[in-house]
């Protein structure tokens, strides 16, 4: 999904691998899951609940040494849109509108530390 036709990649922005477990709301809807990519700008994550494309969330998960960290954004793609790839697990793609100070505090740590750990 990340990839042009050409082989060239199309995300702007560096992704880090995490796994987070999360929360999250968009509307009615209500889901647990976990954050598998990070970046600057958004995340990816994985739930068998999926909203709409276009539907605002808000996402909550706790950081490395049990902050939490609460992130809204708009929801810009999901797995359902994947079409003929039965591998890939349900998941869906979070642009942020903005993020908080601890959002930035756990994507530097992310970036230092690496994202393989499982939070309080």
């Amino acid at each position: 999904m990340a990839k042009r036709r050409d082989g060239r990649e199309r995300r702007k922005l560096k992704r880090t691998v995490a796994r987070v477990p999360a929360s999250f709301e968009a509307g009615e809807l209500r889901g647990k899951g976990h954050v598998k990519n990070v970046s600057k700008g958004g995340v990816f994550l994985r739930s068998d609940s999926l909203p709409e494309p276009g539907s605002d969330v808000r996402i909550l998960f706790h950081s490395r040494d049990g902050r939490k960290v609460e992130v809204t954004g708009i929801v810009v793609w999901n797995t359902n849109e994947v079409a003929g790839q039965p591998e890939i697990r349900r998941g869906f793609g979070v642009r942020f509108h903005e993020y908080s100070d601890a959002y930035r505090e756990f994507y530097e740590e992310i970036l230092l530390h690496g994202g393989g750990w499982r939070s309080r």
